[in-house]
């Protein structure tokens, strides 16, 4: 078998799915440019460079040789396992970062092997690399959608199961309106915003004036919005007695639904439908009454 042939193709083509050039490549592992355009035309790299070779392509030594092995592929329990260890050991060692590229790494490749492609670099690389204002990877299936930001400083994902029925809740909810008309309010919004930023000061309590002093509000407008504030859990409502007399008090609550929503809203704003893996294989409607 001619591997000198095989190899330089496989460079070759690996090397392009990185975009990277004959020159960068070859001051990766330390040689030319040159070198590199020789193995990609019929000349083998020496072999102790070839670990070096695969490694910036991303792929393994077997791989530029296409050698085959009967490799277990591990089940859905011995994957979650393995993940749960993985996950387990390194938030005992205090990484949670490890942790959460682990997590959107994962669901990243899930996501991309719809399309059967085998060569799906790091999504870190990607993002990286690109540095674009808004791409996303998405899958939109009947059985359910997937929506993964690529954005640098917003990775973020979404995952929906299509459950029977759940159209009908989303759209028999009757509360959007009271919703969305707190938060279109400039001093809802500050509003909602204020109490997430002072949740790490929780247990303080305050009188209706006090709270709207803290915001940078009219008290006039805190005592409209109050109800809606209350309503979707960004402020507790306390009626407290002193010398047979009663006040209200008002404390502020972590709602932990906020962030992530004001995040779907950024990224609806900002949507360019600059795709980076789009796959649609969708028939039903998203939405039918």
């Amino acid at each position: 078998m001619d591997y000198s042939r095989i190899i330089g193709k496989n460079i070759a083509e690996f090397r392009k799915a990185k975009a990277l050039t004959q020159e960068q490549l070859g001051d990766a592992v330390g040689v030319t440019g040159q070198a590199v355009s020789k193995w990609e035309n019929g000349g083998m790299p020496d072999a102790y460079l070839l670990p070096d070779i695969a490694k910036n392509l991303g792929v393994s030594v077997d791989r530029l040789f296409e050698i085959e092995h009967n490799k277990h592929i591990p089940t859905e329990e011995e994957l979650l396992e393995l993940v749960g260890r993985y996950g387990f050991d390194r938030l005992n060692a205090k990484d949670g970062e490890a942790v959460f590229r682990l997590i959107f790494e994962m669901i990243y490749r899930l996501n991309f092997s719809a399309f059967k492609c085998e060569n799906c670099e790091s999504v870190w690389d990607i993002i990286d690399r690109w540095e674009c204002d808004f791409m996303t990877s998405q899958l939109i299936l009947d059985e359910g959608t997937t929506y993964i930001s690529l954005v640098k400083d917003m990775p973020y994902i979404c995952i929906t199961k299509d459950e029977p029925g759940l159209i009908g809740r989303l759209l028999g909810e009757d509360r959007y309106c009271d919703l969305f008309g707190l938060l279109s309010d400039p001093d809802g919004l500050e509003a909602a915003i204020f109490t997430q930023s002072e949740y790490s000061k929780s247990g303080a309590k305050y009188t209706a004036d006090g709270l709207a002093e803290k915001i940078g509000i009219q008290p006039e407008k805190l005592k409209e919005l109050l109800p809606k504030l209350v309503k979707f859990r960004f402020v507790a409502e306390e009626q407290i007695t002193v010398d047979e007399s009663e006040f209200t008090s008002y404390s502020v609550l972590q709602n932990n639904e906020f962030r992530p929503l004001l995040m779907t809203a950024w990224l609806l704003i900002n949507s360019q439908r600059c795709y980076n893996a789009y796959c649609q294989t969708r028939e039903k409607r998203f939405l039918e009454r």
